[in-house]
């Protein structure tokens, strides 16, 4: 019956594609769409799966009568036809003296029926002279997986500057994780390893001297300090403290630092160990950096971030990123809501950076202005997005974060975002090619390495 079944549906699409009908696209919940000939559109990607979407056809808005109600997006997450991104972003600069804030929104035709923009967040703290150090080498080896076990890394990482580069190495299977990649990306490495580590289960068994092996590979880079630490839950054995002796013998700075205590004075010291093992990037220049979002027309909310903490107002919202180091680099994606409006006319994103100045001893403010145009063309818009932005956030949602930009709250029973992930690395790889732009396809590369490493192994 099933076979009978897989040959009739087999010999209708066949018949239909003869007959100029668009491909068809099968959602979750097993309902076909087949575009008619010549249909123009845009691809959404839903809780149902993947569909499709006439030009013609513009969705409802949806209006909030009470303050209390959660926000929520008219139409899934869109996308072109043909799944390829032909667009890249372009900057839009707030700075002062020692700090920029460069903004890269995913669109600047937005839906005429409201919906959200994803923001790609980079800050940059350009280093005076003697105020920061230089890059390093880092590899972080885990060997545990407990809440403290995350807490000492994201301490490892907040360490970390621009410059620096670090990979992360699981002592099970002696696996890498996160292949050596920029510390700016912290965020989304640290994402990484929470992932990795709750699908850990029926792991390899435990192999210290191979995953210091693999930590020694990643950091092995010619007249750049080198640096391993070891966060372990158990003593090491002989052939493993032998392996570290090697290490150190060999010029790298390794350090070992126990995940097991109890109580908040034991947890500091450990934190404090894992400072004192990997020194910081460089002294705090900026304090209680906070970004507010205001649109025109209003109101525009900070749904969601990768990294820092959200705050909603009457008509806008923050992002507080607290303090920033000289030397630092560190890159954010956001979810900003679009409020409806009329087709064509413009909407505007006022950014304000909110600073404690550190060397000139008091409070800044600096503004940027990301414009945008209301549209109600779905091709259009679909045609316009910007598919550095997207890869980006898309890798980030695979790794549990910032997912509901993509499906809204129902991300497992859509099947995962790892596959529109995927597709969304390769099309901007494709892009940098087209383009020969090579700062893409470099960040197409880390994220296919990136989803490559995170992968469950089979």
């Amino acid at each position: 019956m099933a076979r009978s079944l897989a040959l009739t549906f087999a010999a209708l699409v066949s018949a239909l594609t003869i007959g100029g009908c668009e491909r068809p696209y099968l959602a979750k919940d097993g309902t076909f769409y087949f575009p008619e000939p010549g249909a123009r559109g845009a691809s959404v990607m839903t809780a149902n799966g993947l569909e499709f979407h006439d030009r013609d056809d513009v969705p409802s808005r949806v209006v909030a009568r009470d303050p209390d109600e959660p926000w929520r997006a008219p139409i899934g997450f869109i996308l072109p036809r043909d799944g390829r991104f032909t667009e890249t972003s372009r900057p839009h600069v707030l700075a002062t003296s020692g700090l920029a804030i460069v903004l890269r929104p995913s669109d600047t035709r937005v839906p005429s029926w409201g919906g959200e923009v994803l923001m790609r967040v980079d800050v940059i703290a350009p280093a005076a002279e003697g105020t920061a150090r230089w890059g390093e080498n880092v590899a972080l080896v885990i060997d545990g997986q407990g809440p403290d076990t995350a807490a000492l890394v994201d301490v490892a990482l907040d360490q970390l500057a621009g410059r620096d580069r670090v990979a992360l190495v699981d002592v099970r299977g002696a696996r890498t994780v996160v292949p050596s990649m920029p510390a700016s990306h912290r965020s989304m490495i640290g994402a990484a390893m929470r992932t990795h580590f709750r699908a850990r289960a029926g792991a390899p068994k435990r192999d210290v001297p191979a995953a210091l092996a693999a930590a020694s590979k990643a950091v092995a880079t010619a007249k750049v300090t080198q640096r391993v630490l070891l966060l372990t839950d158990r003593a090491l054995a002989p052939e493993e403290i032998a392996e570290v002796a090697r290490l150190a013998q060999r010029g790298i700075q390794i350090a070992t630092v126990s995940t097991i205590g109890q109580g908040e004075e034991d947890r500091a010291e450990r934190a404090d160990a894992v400072r004192a093992a990997i020194p910081a990037a460089g002294v705090t220049t900026f304090r209680s950096v906070r970004l507010t979002f205001q649109g025109t027309p209003a109101p525009s909310h900070v749904l969601e971030a990768s990294g820092g903490e959200t705050r909603w107002r009457l008509d806008a919202g923050d992002l507080l990123l607290g303090n920033v180091r000289a030397g630092e680099a560190r890159t954010e994606m956001l979810r900003v809501s679009v409020p409806a409006w009329v087709p064509e006319e413009e909407f505007t994103f006022t950014v304000t950076a909110h600073v404690d100045d550190l060397a000139w001893g008091g409070p800044r403010e600096f503004t940027a202005e990301v414009p945008c145009v209301y549209d109600d063309d779905i091709e259009r818009i679909a045609k316009s997005r910007h598919g550095d932005v997207i890869a980006y956030a898309s890798a980030m949602a695979t790794l549990r974060r910032l997912d509901r930009a993509f499906v809204g709250e129902d991300v497992s029973r859509a099947g995962g975002l790892r596959k529109i992930a995927e597709l969304h690395a390769r099309s901007m790889q494709l892009l940098a090619r087209d383009t020969r732009d090579f700062a893409t396809q470099e960040q197409a590369d880390m994220l296919v390495a990136l989803l490559s490493a995170t992968q469950r192994p089979r």
